[in-house]
């Protein structure tokens, strides 16, 4: 197979994504500030784009996705206010928020130039090489599990684990768990809608989709088993006409028992983290075991978030003010209350909007699947955020982003036999 320069710079891009370096940034006040693979990998696409409009002397810009792109820039708008307001009231320093806030706008410019290559690129290479490399991830997230020990002997391996939890790449658990959920919510839905025409293919992938499951539960991660679950609900409620919903549940169940019993055996810790012990003192529910204390200890960061957020209620503290200036609240929706206050929530919750209902569009406008998997996948991201703030964390944005636009330009798995 034949792939254009332009094609070939997306994969690179997405290979960033996925296998992503992270070089610390000295002297900022963060331990988050870094400078990842992938913001090499898009000033290389900037780069060349701007070096190609000089050469045309060409600078229309085209907007195939104008409304998410419209709702990125008004987001974007408050948080700079945010930030701002933050600096001139803050005794500390905020240029941590600052970096965050650039990030926002780098993902911006992201999706800007990628409408811009919509047409010139073939995103079915881009797209496999997101489901390949997550199914990679997946055999070395189930494979190291063994040699993981859990919370009662930290066991550390470069790149690849921290605290007895794979990691493989994403620096998290729970953020490789996440993405994970994806692979799986996408290979399960092609599979499911092209197994009646395609069969061979779609055995491979609801095999591949199975395989994921199981490193989505291997990784020990809540959030990530909240995404693939809520993920797969909407994905086949959006794509029910043209998939076996026995199928999907058969494969999406055997992923969650497999993945039990693979952790029962080899990791009994992570096994503990989904089947806590639940019982009745007092006529509360009271929950006992591995993790269960990050359970109470949300609720509580919850119920001082919402105190945070009554002192600045408008302007909030900051774009990422937690955990960079008020420390880890960990409630997507709490933290995003406290940073950008209850104008940014509304504005943020219209942005988040506009992108499922962009995915969802774009089923009839490019890939099926991959606008049923799109919108799944963030629906799952928004329903995990109860645990955690994955839906803004910039690589998974990045994510969202290079998939929105896939969807709308590209066939990907076709539901239909070609006639």
């Amino acid at each position: 197979m034949s792939l254009n320069r332009d094609t070939w710079l997306f994969v690179l891009f997405a290979l960033a994504i996925l296998f992503s370096i992270q070089i610390p940034l000295p002297g900022v006040g963060s331990k988050f500030a870094s400078i990842n693979s992938s913001d090499f990998a898009l000033l290389l696409i900037f780069v060349l784009f701007v070096e190609e409009r000089q050469r045309r002397d060409d600078w229309e810009i085209d907007l195939s996705l104008p409304r998410p792109m419209a709702w990125f820039l008004v987001a974007g708008a408050w948080i700079v206010v945010t930030v701002v307001v933050a600096t001139i009231r803050s005794e500390v320093s905020m240029l941590p928020n600052t970096l965050w806030t650039l990030k926002w706008f780098e993902i911006a410019v992201f999706f800007l130039l990628a409408q811009q290559y919509a047409e010139r690129v073939d995103w079915n290479p881009v797209v496999w090489t997101v489901l390949v490399g997550g199914t990679l991830q997946a055999v070395v997230a189930i494979s190291i599990t063994p040699l993981l020990t859990g919370y009662d002997r930290i066991t550390v391996l470069p790149f690849l684990s921290t605290y007895g939890q794979p990691t493989v790449f994403w620096q998290n658990p729970n953020g490789l768990a996440v993405f994970l959920a994806l692979v799986a919510i996408m290979s399960v839905l092609a599979g499911a809608c092209s197994f009646s025409f395609q069969r061979r293919r779609a055995v491979w992938l609801l095999a591949g989709g199975l395989l994921v499951a199981v490193g989505v539960v291997m990784s020990g991660s809540r959030s990530g088993l909240i995404t693939l679950l809520s993920g797969i609900v909407v994905g086949s409620a959006l794509s029910y006409r043209h998939l076996s919903k026995p199928l999907v549940a058969g494969v999406a169940g055997c992923g969650l028992l497999a993945g039990l019993g693979l952790a029962s055996v080899l990791n009994a810790t992570i096994f503990q983290r989904f089947l806590p012990t639940v019982t009745f003192e007092g006529g509360t529910i009271v929950l006992t075991g591995k993790g269960t204390g990050a359970i109470y200890s949300r609720y509580d960061l919850a119920l001082r978030a919402i105190d945070l957020w009554k002192d600045q209620p408008i302007f909030g503290y900051g774009w990422f003010a937690s955990p960079e200036t008020v420390g880890y609240l960990d409630v997507f929706y709490s933290q995003i209350l406290v940073d950008v206050g209850i104008v940014g929530v509304v504005i943020l919750a219209g942005f988040y909007l506009a992108l499922v209902r962009t995915f969802v569009r774009n089923r009839y406008r490019g890939s099926y699947v991959l606008g049923a998997a799109g919108a799944g996948w963030l629906v799952g991201l928004l329903c995990a955020g109860i645990g955690g703030a994955y839906a803004r964390v910039p690589r998974i944005m990045f994510l969202l982003v290079l998939l929105l636009v896939a969807s709308a330009h590209s066939d990907w798995i076709p539901v239909r036999e070609a006639q």
